[in-house]
């Protein structure tokens, strides 16, 4: 599963993106494409929803199949092709994901030593 954090929109109220492959084909795939919303809870806290507020599919056929290349990751490739069709951007990785990922770089070269 492919999951994106994504800016909301006044159209569309969407905070993260998951994608899913639903089939295959020659030539092709279909994706699950679900998005879910935050709001807030009786204590001002921020929520996920439970449910999707946006489930839709989503075919790579055709042109959109031909121009799967390397010049992106799987995941990149059919992740922009998700947030394009339902109108959305990739959020910015906040610091903390980074602070995260720099941690679990400095643990894996103190292991290696």
């Amino acid at each position: 599963m492919i999951e994106i954090n994504t800016i909301p929109t006044a159209e569309l109220n969407v905070s993260k993106v998951a994608v899913s492959l639903n089939s295959a084909q020659e030539f092709g795939m279909q994706f699950s494409v679900n998005g879910w919303g935050k709001f807030k809870n009786p204590e001002g806290e921020d929520v996920w929803g439970t449910n999707p507020l946006v489930s839709t599919l989503l075919n790579v056929t055709g042109p959109t199949w031909d121009a799967w290349g390397s010049d992106k990751d799987d995941a990149t490739y059919v992740g922009d092709l998700a947030l394009a069709q339902l109108g959305l951007q990739r959020a910015e990785e906040s610091d903390d994901a980074e602070e995260a990922s720099d941690d679990s770089e400095e643990t894996t070269e103190e292991a290696a030593e």
